[in-house]
């Protein structure tokens, strides 16, 4: 197992998220005999359906998240829960562990809450099993209270996001244990939330809107007008770059002399790519695209299931890269310092390995296909059995890590240069789209962005084609604000 980093956020617990490198669950058969209890354990089975390969990871999970209690015990009814969730989403679709760390974590810190309370409290000692009848005494409308009261600090230690996220994966977990009998008949004395249906109205990806069907507690966190302006929702909050912002941000990306980070923020730039898919670009994605015929000065290049070349949610379409970028990554794959990192990474000199390469030859985000070919295949024989067990899973913190020290760099020369995470790149690559044909007096392709963004629902495109009306309506209204202020000031300075 290998631990997770500590949040600095300050409890009195040291409650923790490890994480098991291979994990394979079984599920149990009790049958009595003669007085005589049988235990059998079977192996679940998760395949991967988006991979149209036979299963070569069958019952196997690699970075399994557990939750290690303050005194070093494993959170049994916890973990329970995390095992649940991942077999019943197993049901429905691919199972994405990041799902899954992401609850464990969120999970923790309700944890680390209790143990916190239970030692500094001088009442009953609160535990994850505490719904007295009182419902305001309960832990749960308890750890309500304690989010509303952070996100409140002037210093706000937690943002509304993270207090929601935190709030939606705990009634999660009670809904879970619950629903798939996890603890016995009565262990809950009364209701851990109170919940409700609501209709809320959803556009499909042809334009089409219905009333879908969710369910809601009265755990609610109020969010601000605020934070919507001025960003795009496509996966997230993204931030679209200015123009001005753009042109110092290459030129001070090209003085960093990482030649790699680089063309990663190019590919991000100019075709839209999540980071998931820009580190696992491979060489023989790079020759495809400079084999292929251009259409109207752009190359197009499928991604997704099958391709090698992961997209979030297992989603396919096509990136379009401009000649020129195409041009540059050949050369750098064909580069001194790409054979050098060719030579100590995993698949070594083959159009296999990752067009983006660290000094020690590891990839910037591991692929779903590194995982299965360090299990069997040509390139498995190359590395000992340990090896193929024990490995690092990237997800392209290194990047990000890049990205921070740019932003760091531009500041020395323009303090007031905002912040912008990788993947707000993408917000501009579409905004870019937008922005050029209005300029050039050309009617938007809302079907070619889509198609261009690997969109499902047409809501999300456009956002991109009202981002700067709204934004100019906002910049009117406030400036229209100031001028009023300033005339009224003015008026009362005569006197």
């Amino acid at each position: 197992m290998r631990d997770d980093k500590r949040s600095k956020q300050e409890l009195n617990s040291t409650a923790r998220v490890v994480y098991i490198d291979v994990f394979k669950p079984s599920q149990i058969q009790l049958t009595e005999n003669d007085g005589k209890v049988t235990a059998k354990f079977t192996s679940y089975k998760y395949t991967d359906f988006s991979i149209q390969l036979s299963p070569v990871e069958d019952g196997v999970i690699r970075k399994f998240p557990m939750i290690i209690r303050g005194d070093g015990q494993l959170w049994d009814l916890g973990n329970l829960y995390l095992i649940h969730k991942f077999t019943e989403l197993a049901k429905v679709e691919p199972p994405s562990i990041l799902t899954i760390t992401h609850i464990a974590k969120q999970l923790m810190m309700y944890l680390r809450w209790i143990e916190h309370s239970r030692a500094e409290s001088k009442g009953p000692a609160i535990h994850e099993l505490y719904f007295p009848e009182e419902e305001q005494e309960r832990v749960t409308w308890r750890y309500h209270r304690y989010l509303r009261l952070l996100i409140r600090k002037p210093d706000r230690p937690i943002s509304v996001g993270t207090a929601k996220a935190r709030m939606a994966a705990v009634v999660g977990f009670y809904r879970g244990i619950i629903e798939g009998n996890l603890v016995r008949e009565g262990a809950i004395a009364h209701a851990p939330y109170e919940a409700k249906a609501i209709g809320i109205p959803v556009v499909n990806s042809v334009g089409l809107q219905f009333i879908k069907q969710v369910q809601t507690t009265d755990f609610t966190f109020m969010i601000p007008r605020r934070t919507s302006v001025g960003v795009i929702q496509d996966g997230g909050d993204l931030r679209p770059l200015s123009d001005d912002e753009q042109d110092i941000m290459l030129k001070a990306l090209a003085q960093t002399g990482n030649r790699a980070f680089e063309l990663m923020v190019w590919i991000a730039l100019f075709t839209g790519a999540r980071i998931q898919t820009v580190c696992s670009l491979r060489i023989k994605h790079i020759k495809q695209l400079k084999k292929a015929q251009p259409i109207n000065s752009e190359l197009i290049l499928p991604i997704g299931p099958s391709t090698d070349c992961d997209t979030k949610r297992n989603v396919n379409y096509r990136l379009h890269f401009p000649l020129l970028l195409v041009d540059a990554l050949h050369d750098y794959i064909e580069s001194d310092e790409h054979a050098e990192r060719r030579a100590a990474s995993f698949y070594g000199n083959s159009d296999e390995n990752y067009a983006f390469l660290t000094e020690n030859g590891s990839a910037y985000y591991t692929s779903k296909r590194e995982i299965e070919d360090r299990q069997e295949g040509d390139f498995s024989k190359r590395i000992s059995a340990k090896d193929r067990v024990r490995f690092t899973i990237t997800d392209g913190n290194a990047v990000r890590n890049y990205l921070r020290r740019l932003i760091k760099d531009i500041r020395r020369e323009h303090p007031d240069f905002n912040g912008f995470r990788f993947h707000d790149l993408r917000a501009t690559y579409g905004m870019n789209y937008v922005r050029d044909r209005n300029r050039a007096g050309v009617p938007v392709d809302i079907k070619d962005l889509a198609a261009r963004m690997g969109h499902k629902n047409a809501m999300t495109t456009q956002g991109y084609l009202n981002y700067d009306k709204d934004n100019e309506m906002i910049d009117a209204a406030q400036a229209y604000h100031h001028d009023r202020l300033n005339r009224l000031l003015g008026g009362h300075n005569d006197d």
